[in-house]
């Protein structure tokens, strides 16, 4: 179609220009007659060719459509089994020593404020994607994801081209020569960033007045020739602290064992005494065979930070897996996919939650040692505490809560407006941030002796909310229901009266409903 319609042009060209008249009278009646042929091809012979493709497109979606109902049909009773938590409930099967619980309670956070000394301070800058709770031998620890807002600066840059002629003397005569450079202008302009941080909490009374910290030594990406050579030159810069130490006032001394010395790297520790009763030689030799570990685990990728009673764990390689897969992502209907993924999923599971306890778990001490008994409180503000409300906030759909207008991730914040009978009534606060684009106009002094204005556009973010109320009912503990169960029953509940179908949230033993919605 095109090249007869070219033909044609070209042929009608010719003749205008009375070029090549022979050529041009042939390519005057070529073109018309292949135009004529083109479309009685495409009424003819393509149209109905696409017409009949496309009923065989359809007959075949239907029979794909057809035989992956079935197949679901046939796997619909295993599907069924699938539920929100079953990979730590597998984990506590293999592991009974590592209890994890169904839910994040008030109880068991009120345990680790009172007792151990956790902070109750809910940071406006960060918001739970993710927790799991549990204990070891009594002592409570959390897993948890925090997504994290910092408030920094953003640099902009613009330019402008300018132009300009000047008389210059060349070779015993003036000529004119025309000039352009390119004018650059930045601004520093003030911008949210959004990063997640995986972590474990885990109290112990062992060591109560303990405090140090120390970071990853990447000793599993060292030869032992390597790390020979690196405790070698490390260990001296340390005997020369351990002497200046003395003149300030510190008890800080080297270890008999310099590798564990080196490679833990703690130095800032405040009471030699406590960490040596902590760190025998038994926990350096496990310690060490965990940090240089290549092939089982993930070696030393693991932040630690004893305050007191609280050690926080930061392991790195956490950053790369997602803990909080629900059931959908097991259900499908080819069974040899899903097994594999069920199983290949569980393993790293496993392998990611053990390895993040692994440097706690190295420490007799600890193991050893189970907390004194703690009277707990009657009454709580909630039933789960505000770690799990955010988990489940950030666990629904993001569209719910944040404001019509913000442009970036939401920081989600709870606080609790009432609690009983086993429904926890919340406030969801979205914090974001909504964008205005602007431009300024920055002085330069170009090449021609004057001053231009370069325009940089930059993107001023300003602060947006949004407040909803959430119902989070919670599963009873004392009926004899499997926890899937009874969510479901509690979802048809709340289906049956005013909740919508798309509204009732459901996550491990929680249901959460969407109840009003106030924009600011």
């Amino acid at each position: 179609m095109v090249l007869s319609l070219v033909a044609l042009g070209i042929g009608i060209y010719f003749m205008v220009a009375q070029l090549q008249a022979t050529l041009a009278l042939v390519l005057v009646i070529v073109g018309p007659i292949l135009t004529v042929l083109w479309i009685v091809l495409l009424v003819k012979k393509i149209n109905p060719t696409i017409k009949t493709l496309s009923q065989q497109e359809a007959v075949l979606q239907g029979q794909i459509d057809k035989f992956t109902g079935e197949a679901y049909g046939q796997m619909q009773a295993l599907n069924n089994l699938f539920y929100d938590g079953m990979s730590s409930a597998i984990m506590k099967k293999t592991i009974p020593l590592i209890n994890l619980d169904l839910m994040f309670d008030s109880r068991r956070h009120d345990y680790l404020v009172t007792k151990f000394g956790l902070g109750d301070f809910q940071d406006p800058n960060r918001s739970a994607l993710y927790v799991q709770s549990g204990d070891i031998n009594g002592n409570p620890f959390y897993i948890c994801n925090d997504l994290i807002h910092t408030l920094g600066s953003k640099t902009y840059t613009g330019s402008l081209t300018i132009s300009w002629s000047e008389r210059v003397y060349v070779n015993g005569k003036w000529v004119t020569q025309h000039r352009t450079q390119v004018l650059t202008a930045s601004v520093e302009k003030p911008c949210p960033y959004y990063s997640e941080q995986p972590y474990l909490i885990y109290g112990n009374e062992a060591a109560p007045d303990l405090i140090f910290s120390r970071e990853d030594s990447d000793a599993e990406k060292m030869s032992e020739k390597q790390i020979e050579s690196h405790v070698n030159r490390k260990i001296k810069k340390m005997e020369r602290l351990a002497r200046k130490s003395i003149n300030v006032g510190s008890n800080f001394t080297v270890m008999g064992n310099e590798e564990f010395e080196v490679l833990f790297n703690a130095p800032n520790r405040n009471n030699e005494t406590q960490f040596r009763l902590l760190f025998t030689p038994l926990a350096q030799r496990q310690l060490l065979a965990l940090m240089k570990d290549k092939t089982v685990g993930f070696g030393d990728e693991f932040d630690f930070i004893k305050h007191k009673m609280i050690n926080k764990i930061v392991p790195h390689f956490l950053r790369m897996f997602q803990l909080g897969v629900t059931a959908p992502y097991f259900r499908g209907y080819d069974f040899d996919e899903m097994r594999k993924r069920f199983v290949d999923y569980n393993d790293a599971y496993f392998r990611h939650l053990y390895f993040s306890l692994a440097p706690v778990l190295a420490i007799p001490l600890y193991q050893q040692h189970k907390p004194h008994e703690y009277i707990y409180r009657d009454v709580y503000k909630s039933y789960v505490c505000f770690y799990e409300h955010e988990h489940i906030a950030n666990s629904m759909n993001e569209t719910n809560f944040k404001h019509p207008l913000s442009a970036t991730r939401n920081i989600l914040k709870t606080s609790t407006v009432k609690s009983g009978n086993f429904c926890d009534t919340i406030q969801v606060t979205a914090y974001g941030y909504k964008t205005v684009a602007r431009t300024e106009y920055i002085s330069r002094l170009g090449g021609d002796g004057r001053s231009h204005m370069v325009p940089v556009n930059w993107t001023e973010y300003i602060p947006v909310e949004k407040a909803t109320m959430v119902d989070v009912k919670i599963a009873p503990a004392q009926e004899e229901k499997t926890a899937y169960d009874k969510v479901k029953q509690m979802v048809e509940d709340l289906r049956s009266g005013q909740a919508s179908k798309q509204n009732v949230f459901m996550l491990g033993c929680f249901a959460a409903y969407i109840v009003d919605k106030k924009v600011q």
